[in-house]
Order: C-alpha cells, then structure tokens, then sequence
C-alpha cells in the first residue's frame, strides 16, 4: 500500500509525499504534527494510491531499500528517498520538504522568510534575526503589552500583491526556551508545570500556545500590508535603539534574507549524507532582486538592539499617531 500524503500551504504551494509506513503519514497529517512548527501547511491530507498514481513533479517518494541513499531531480522538484522507512528521520523529511516548497513559492514571487511577524493596527511588522537573537521573546513582549497580533514565528510568506509589499502568513506554533520564559514572562512561567534542572532551562524548549490568550494570534485575513522590516538582536545589557539602514544595506539585508532558503540554508540531510543542493535558477535570483527592489522602495528596512522590554515599546512607539 502507497499513502499519498498532500500537504498544502494555502492555495500557493502544494507537495506531495510518498510512503508505504502508515506512521509517517499520521505523523505529517495530524494537526499539531512537527512539520507545521517549521512550514507554514493549512492542509493535510492523504489517499491509498497504486504505483501507477505517483506524480513526479513536486513530490518526496520514500522507497523500502537496504543502502540509504538520496536524489534530488532539480528539475521537476522531486526528491527520491531510498531508506527503511523506519529509519527516516522526521527532521531531515521537514529541512527537504522546506526547500522544495521553497521552490513552488519562489516561481510564484512568494519567499519564505525566518522571521516573526506581527499586525499593529494595519501594519505590518517582521523581525528578522539569528537563532537565539530574541525573535520570539520580541514578539511575544509586543503581543502580550502592546497591542499586536502575531502572524508568524519561525517562517513568514512574503511577496507582493497589487504592487504592494504583503505578509501573505506563515507558522503559528510558538515555541520559547523555558530560560526566556522564567526571566521575561513570570507571569506564564508560572502556568507552566515542568520541573527541569535551572542548568537545561536554556536548552528546554516548549510550545506555549495553549498557555496564550488565542486572541493574540492572527489565524484569518492573515494578508496585511508590510510596513517595517527589523534586524533584531536583543540583550539587557544594551541601551535600545533603532537604525534606519543606508539604502543599499536594505537591499542587500532582504535579499539575502530571502534567498537564504532558496539557496539551501539546511544545506546537508544529515540522515543520507546528502548535500542538498541549492533550489534557485537564475530567473529565480532575477526575479527575487525586482521584489526586494519593490519592498525597499516602499518599505523601511532598519536595526533594533536592545532589552526585551525597552525595545518592544520603542517599536511600538513608530506606530502611535
């Protein structure tokens, strides 16, 4: 038996995956699957299919062998998988089926970009930094304080729509490092009922949706007008402050922000020794340079550095009237 697993974001990007191990196919269907965490899906589903049924364009075809081994055909975005399902690791299935989609997107002028994204009344705002920069702290402090909503945390949509720069979605699941949580949100530490050693705090992380007024997270009209992009880092020990950058920083910042997955950021599938190859073209790189071009000339591009609580209420402070 051949599950057919379609696993869809929005009405832009569909990817097929193909199995015979019905638990991987629970795994990618299931509302609160891991895949979700990293890959903006609002639908999964799946069919039983015969051999004759595979389509061979945007699609992951796990086959049964003995030697582990894996083929990317750039072409038709098609990965084929060679392994004892039951030796398939979930992690590298999410970092493969990421770039792909990245892919389907980018055709269409749509990128994936890792940031947290949020709506302040009909502005748009993203913040975009490294691991462990603060992005969801940040974004957390400006939900539950001031007044904004989320869009997105880990991976945003971004494009243009009717000449206009959008946040067209993204991830939901908000996950924070039980370290982050004790030292800037008590107040929900205390709804938390994990015991762990103050020495792995940091290393803890946990999703706190549940835990969160629903509220605070944009789940419908979810396309809102992007307004300021932010390279973020956050520390207490750093008065805040927040930088316009010079013109061409902007571009170059967002462009290679936005080319950061088509190029292949998870560059190697660790469980095939595979590197993964990159899933840009050319007309792909020409075509993101126009839309960081469009999104510079309407939107502002800037740094913030500084502590959780000071920084939030400067972002903030650009949106009062």
């Amino acid at each position: 038996m051949i599950y057919e697993i379609k696993l869809s974001i929005k009405d832009y990007a569909t990817l097929y995956v193909y199995t015979s191990l019905s638990a991987l196919k629970d795994k990618l269907i299931q509302p609160n699957s891991q895949i979700k965490r990293t890959i903006p899906i609002t639908k999964a589903s799946y069919l039983e299919v015969t051999k004759n049924d595979i389509k061979y364009d945007n699609a992951i075809i796990i086959a049964q062998s003995n030697e582990q081994n894996m083929y990317y055909d750039k072409e038709h975005n098609v990965s084929f998988l060679y392994i004892n399902d039951e030796n398939i690791r979930f992690p590298d299935l999410v970092y493969i089926a990421l770039s792909m989609f990245s892919k389907i997107l980018a055709e269409q002028k749509k990128y994936l970009l890792h940031s947290s994204s949020l709506q302040l009344d009909n502005n748009g705002i993203v913040l975009v930094g490294d691991a462990n920069a603060g992005k969801t702290s940040l974004a957390y402090e400006m939900m539950s304080k001031h007044n904004c909503k989320l869009i997105s945390n880990d991976h945003s949509i971004i494009g243009i729509q009717n000449k206009e720069p959008m946040i067209l979605g993204g991830t939901k699941e908000i996950q924070m490092r039980l370290g982050a949580i004790e030292l800037y949100f008590p107040e929900l530490y205390e709804k938390i009922n994990i015991k762990v050693k103050d020495k792995d705090k940091w290393n803890k992380k946990i999703v706190i949706n549940d835990l969160i007024d629903s509220n605070l997270i944009l789940e419908n009209n979810e396309e809102v007008a992007l307004k300021n992009i932010y390279s973020i880092s956050t520390t207490n020990s750093l008065k805040s402050f927040i930088r316009k950058k010079d013109d061409i920083d902007e571009f170059l910042f967002l462009y290679e922000s936005l080319s950061k997955i088509i190029k292949g950021t998870y560059n190697y599938i660790t469980g095939f020794n595979y590197p993964m190859p990159s899933m840009e073209n050319e007309k792909i790189l020409f075509d993101l340079s126009d839309v960081c071009k469009k999104i510079v000339n309407h939107c502002s591009v800037s740094e913030a550095k500084g502590g959780i609580n000071d920084l939030a209420r400067e972002l903030v402070k650009k949106y009062e009237k």
